[in-house]
């Protein structure tokens, strides 16, 4: 017999583990504003300042998708606690860095601690009862803390620099070691029964395919994603946008994204995995295109949060529809693999076309990456939504 995929969490160790999460997860969510930096402290040129962000990425998604294979091996604190000290140890070797090479040396080792924080938690959420609902609240406290990044990060720059800001991500790590104490020290199941389903059989190997494409394509669309995002604050420059005023976008931005990954797990499957992948991977795909092609301040504005609103909705729905694909949570534990992994090469990749291309070329390059990416992510979330409706089998 397969053992109950469900973990029980009370509601303080669910808040304690989503803010480790966010204490170690700090720096790639402030891609934007640490690359700005580093071409300003090192004058590295836009393809150099990538290439570091691209090397911290790689680094988590490899960590990630070991991480996603050990679960079943050892305990949850263990994970987090080897996780958490590589963090605190890339980001304070970080403030010793005084070149570009030395930089990337010491975001790999931090990329590690990362990952594995990252893999962990959100194998663990996928072991939950109601999983998009854990997904929305995962999301939705990404987005408060971006807020509270998006006003700290730029102040830590203007006062610090560089410095500055990798300070602020040391010492939130550190803080993420002391929530620790208030998690349960668990562990995953080798094999697991979905929570909803009372047939008792391992994954097969279909599913598990669908499940493996999925998350390729999930990596092509935060290619195209972070491509985007990364050079949001030299878009903005262009248009004589300040970066105090990009932290300001972000901080509303992040405002919005608590909410509505929040809806989106209430709303769970109710409308399955299939349309929400659909209806807002379209109006993702437009929104990238108003902000590389726009050219005015007010459609800025408007489309920035967007960018951070919408993968925030639609990340719920499909990581619920992973869950019920692959029950012991190997495959949602591996997600961060494969989104961080396209979200390392997007900068970089970005860099080149838009030093060749301009912004708006870089538009239609990531409008084509997503478009690739949400037609792989399906198979995973057509599947799920035929199991969902696949009548259950009395369990004997």
């Amino acid at each position: 017999m397969n053992a109950p995929a469900t973990v029980a969490l009370k509601p303080y160790q669910l808040a304690a583990l989503l803010v480790l999460f966010m204490t170690a997860f700090a720096a790639p969510l402030t891609t934007a504003f640490n690359i700005g930096a580093i071409i300003t402290e090192f004058g590295a040129s836009r393809v150099e300042a990538g290439f570091v962000m691209t090397a911290e990425g790689l680094s988590v998604a490899a960590s990630a998708l070991i991480a996603s294979r050990l679960i079943t091996r050892y305990y949850l604190k263990t994970l987090l606690f080897g996780g958490l000290i590589c963090v605190a140890a890339g980001s304070g070797l970080t403030l010793l860095a005084t070149d570009v090479p030395m930089m990337v040396g010491c975001r790999i080792l931090a990329g590690i601690g990362i990952g594995t924080v990252v893999s962990t938690v959100m194998a663990t959420a996928a072991r939950t009862p109601k999983p998009e609902m854990t997904f929305g609240w995962v999301n939705g406290c990404a987005g408060a803390f971006i807020s509270v990044l998006g006003l700290t990060v730029p102040f830590a720059i203007l006062r610090g620099g560089l410095d500055g800001a990798y300070a602020l991500y040391l010492a939130l790590s550190l803080f993420g070691m002391l929530l620790l104490l208030l998690i349960p020290n668990s562990k995953t199941p080798v094999h697991a029964a979905p929570a909803s389903r009372s047939e008792d059989k391992p994954l097969s190997k279909f599913s598990a395919s669908a499940g493996w494409i999925a998350l390729f394509g999930l990596g092509i669309f935060f290619f195209g994603q972070a491509g985007i995002a990364a050079f949001i604050e030299r878009i903005g420059a262009s248009i004589d946008v300040s970066l105090s005023t990009v932290g300001t976008i972000f901080f509303f931005g992040g405002l919005l994204t608590i909410v509505g990954p929040i809806g989106a797990g209430i709303v769970g499957s109710r409308f399955g995995a299939t349309k929400p992948l659909v209806l807002i991977g379209s109006l993702f795909c437009l929104t990238v295109l108003v902000i590389a092609l726009g050219g005015d301040k007010m459609s800025f504005y408007l489309s920035v949060p967007l960018l951070m609103i919408l993968p925030a909705i639609l990340l719920p729905s499909f990581l619920g529809g992973l869950a019920v694909v692959d029950p012991t949570g190997r495959l949602a534990g591996a997600q961060p693999a494969f989104a961080t992994m396209g979200g390392a090469l997007g900068p970089v990749a970005a860099g080149a076309v838009a030093d060749v291309g301009g912004f708006g070329t870089l538009g239609w390059f990531v409008f084509v990456m997503l478009i690739i990416g949400l037609t792989l992510m399906a198979a995973a979330t057509l599947k799920a939504d035929g199991i969902r409706t696949r009548p259950l089998h009395p369990a004997e």
